[in-house]
């Protein structure tokens, strides 16, 4: 397994991004949520956990095409921001400080949304926990675990968040372009779909097994090459 580096943001990646700003971002996480709702559900009737497993998925998703286009716009810094992993089968994955920041770190970020929205439910989701997924992730790279959710059987998702991902972002995608959500945006939005959901009456589950769901979806999703995507 060979690794490139690429230079990253000197500032907030998050707040650098020139052109319109997010228009009703509120209005833009119910109809990503609303949507995604309606493309999971069977017969009008959903799994919470799903709902959760595929907006984990594709924020995780948007965070590392986010990351992309900080790089590609030539706004990188140092190797460590922005790292290529490139397997034995020519598979290309993604790691670094820059999809980081998008996914984790900041109070906009797609998990610290998803953390907050748990712990206003009375829930803390342990560092150590979230700190396993991301070790977890890192070590599985290439392997036939990777992206594999280390939930109880239970608490599965009816699919594999690459599953979701697959589905799910062209949809996501056409939303995100027809309410003008700049790329570097796009994880706040889905991150604040996110926290709608945990404020669904409908099916509440346990905010701290939501956080962990949430989780264990988007972080290996954000190191996956958008080029599998169509």
């Amino acid at each position: 397994m060979k690794t490139r580096a690429q230079s990253a943001v000197r500032d907030d990646p998050r707040r650098s991004e020139a052109g319109n700003p997010l228009q009703g971002p509120r209005l833009v996480a119910r109809a990503l949520l609303h949507r995604i709702h309606q493309e999971i559900a069977e017969d009008g009737r959903f799994r919470m956990i799903d709902l959760l497993a595929a907006l984990g998925a594709i924020g995780g998703f948007s965070c590392v095409i986010a990351a992309l286009d900080v790089a590609e716009a030539g706004q990188c810094r140092d190797g460590a921001d922005l790292v290529i992993v490139e397997t034995r089968d020519g598979s290309r994955y993604y790691a670094g400080n820059l999809p980081n920041a998008f996914l984790l770190e900041g109070h906009d970020s797609l998990l610290a949304l998803t953390y907050g929205a748990a712990r206003n439910q009375g829930a803390v989701l342990p560092q150590e926990t979230v700190l396993s997924t991301f070790r977890h992730v890192a070590a599985t790279i290439g392997d036939q675990q990777f992206g594999r959710p280390r939930l109880a059987d239970d608490d599965q998702p009816g699919a594999l968040p690459i599953s979701y991902v697959r589905r799910l972002w062209p949809i996501v995608r056409q939303i995100l372009d027809m309410n003008h959500v700049p790329v570097r945006r796009r994880p706040l939005a889905i991150g604040m779909a996110i926290e709608l959901a945990f404020a669904i009456d409908e099916q509440r589950i346990d905010p701290l097994l939501a956080a962990q769901v949430v989780t264990e979806c988007a972080v290996p999703m954000a190191k996956i090459d958008p080029r599998k995507i169509p």
